[in-house]
């Protein structure tokens, strides 16, 4: 199939989605070079003419995946590749795009050939780091160390599509089922790392030392879980892994499920399971639910998706006790009050497995890095356990694209590469998604004393600003996906709008961002 535009299609220094039968295809243009990609993101298929375009920066518009407007490689996750591009042919103002004549990157130049990385941990941000280190040119043998018995995996999906049962097991891959073989990783399943000698430059395990020039520890964090009366019963559950989340979905069918936590991963399994379920409740110890990053007029909307679908609520309330003879049979919260359980679901939080770098870490766990995402010579941290910079400031952020970006950085700068873009010039961003709709958050806010809201929470359509020193620091939003993304864009250049102008009434931040 062959597409064909006039130049005057595409304006300049934008980009423009055209449809060529049922594929449609992204063509960016600056002044008389014209680009042409697969349109579709290859993380979820979002439209990506739908996003932003920021000087080379092509933004998706759903979980903000960023890709280069003149060869569409990958500058920031979810996504995990680069985009398909095509040729362009030109004669005059007339253009054409055969979309058989695709561009093929041309390999970067293989790199430290002796050189060996070694990375504990299978989670977002090893496996970005191995990818990208692959990607990138490196030579030398990579070993991932992971404690689980499968390969790396979508985390993000396990309370959301797996659960639910709109994607199995075997569709949760990262990079695919062949990955690890595909990109010479030596992978190692089930293993427990005991040590990790900065100074010999050694990982021990049970029975084994590797030694390493490189290493990136990538260990992630373990669920909270409730030091109460009850505690020790059956029938109570976690989601963290692919075998919590395996367990939970066979046990849950039919059942009077309550989910102790009303935060993101809470209320995904809620939204999850509520259809096959006899009964879901959440209890939340505070006001209203998500209220670390929304306010109470924001988070009643999103409640009411909720109840509408009969989850019911216990907010403002503390747990007392887990009851039953063997196995969780009610929840009794401090009231005195209690709800019928066969099944609990604790969503409390988590905490980061920094113990390998313990004398490094502080009171909470988290390890101190660098924008490189250093630690110590030659040691990066990575993921939950990491304490680094963004544009926003040093903060340890406990989301997937954050981890990814961090797998990314540290493994870019191993590579010494000159597309190395520096955590402290990225931003934090998550999404969440429950009954079909998202939620998407851009940046960090400490506290939710200074907000506005553009837009009506109650019609899923708007965008809520948090603000510190009156400058605009988060921003979370539904039905309002270019402006967030555009958002995005400019807290990274430092031109986040202020309070009062935000107070003034609504305006397109994309119009801002190309101001």
């Amino acid at each position: 199939m062959t597409l064909k535009f006039k130049a005057s299609d595409v304006s300049d220094g934008g980009m423009h989605t055209f449809e060529v039968g049922d594929q449609k295809v992204l063509v960016t243009r600056d002044g008389e070079d014209f680009h042409a990609f697969d349109a579709l993101c290859p993380h979820a298929g979002a439209d990506l003419g739908g996003g932003v375009r920021c000087g080379s920066r092509i933004v998706c518009p759903w979980h903000h995946a960023t890709f280069h407007a003149g060869n569409g490689s990958l500058i920031e996750p979810p996504a995990l590749e680069g985009l398909k591009q095509y040729r362009v042919k030109r004669d005059g103002e007339s253009l054409s795009v055969d979309l058989d004549d695709e561009i093929k990157p041309q390999p970067p130049k293989p790199s430290h050939e002796d050189h060996h990385t070694v990375i504990i941990g299978g989670g977002a941000s090893g496996f970005m780091a191995a990818q990208t280190l692959r990607h990138g040119g490196y030579a030398g043998k990579i070993i991932m160390l992971t404690a689980e018995n499968r390969a790396p995996y979508d985390r993000t999906a396990l309370s959301k599509a797996y659960l639910s049962g709109k994607k199995p097991a075997d569709k949760l891959a990262l990079g695919g089922p062949d990955w690890a073989k595909e990109n010479k990783i030596d992978l190692r399943e089930g293993v427990k790392v005991t040590k990790l000698d900065r100074d010999a430059h050694e990982v021990h395990l049970d029975g084994d030392t590797l030694g390493f020039d490189a290493v990136i520890v990538a260990t992630g964090a373990t669920p909270n879980t409730l030091s109460i009366p009850g505690a020790e019963l059956d029938g109570q559950y976690q989601l963290r892994s692919f075998r919590d989340a395996e367990k939970l979905k066979e046990a849950a069918q039919g059942k009077n499920i309550v989910v102790i936590g009303s935060s993101f991963i809470g209320l995904e399994a809620a939204s999850s399971l509520v259809e096959g379920a006899k009964s879901v409740t959440v209890i939340g110890k505070d006001a209203e639910i998500m209220s670390r990053a929304l306010t109470p007029k924001v988070g009643r909307a999103i409640r009411k998706l909720h109840e509408d679908k009969g989850v019911k609520f216990h907010l403002d309330a503390e747990v007392a006790a887990i009851e039953g003879p063997q196995k969780a049979e009610a929840v009794r919260l401090k009231s005195g009050e209690t709800v019928k359980a066969d099944l609990v679901l604790l969503g409390i939080g988590v905490k980061p497995n920094s113990d390998l770098l313990s004398d490094l870490a502080n009171e909470k766990g988290a390890v101190p890095v660098d924008a490189h995402l250093l630690v110590a010579p030659n040691v990066y941290a990575v993921g939950d356990i990491a304490l680094a910079p963004t544009v926003l400031g040093e903060m340890r952020v406990e989301h997937w694209r954050v981890a990814l970006q961090e797998g990314m950085a540290a493994a870019q700068s191993i590579l010494e590469s000159s597309d190395l873009e520096k955590m402290d010039q990225r931003v934090p961003f998550f999404w969440t998604q429950q009954y079909g709709k998202s939620l998407r958050y851009v940046g960090h806010a400490e506290s939710l004393d200074d907000t506005h809201l553009w837009g009506n929470p109650d019609e899923l359509k708007f965008i809520e600003f948090a603000f510190k020193d009156a400058r605009a620091v988060a921003a979370s939003g539904m039905g309002m996906d270019k402006d967030l993304a555009a958002f995005e864009e400019l807290l990274r250049l430092g031109r986040a709008p202020g309070a009062a102008d935000i107070r003034k009434g609504e305006f397109s931040l994309v119009e801002r961002l190309k101001g």
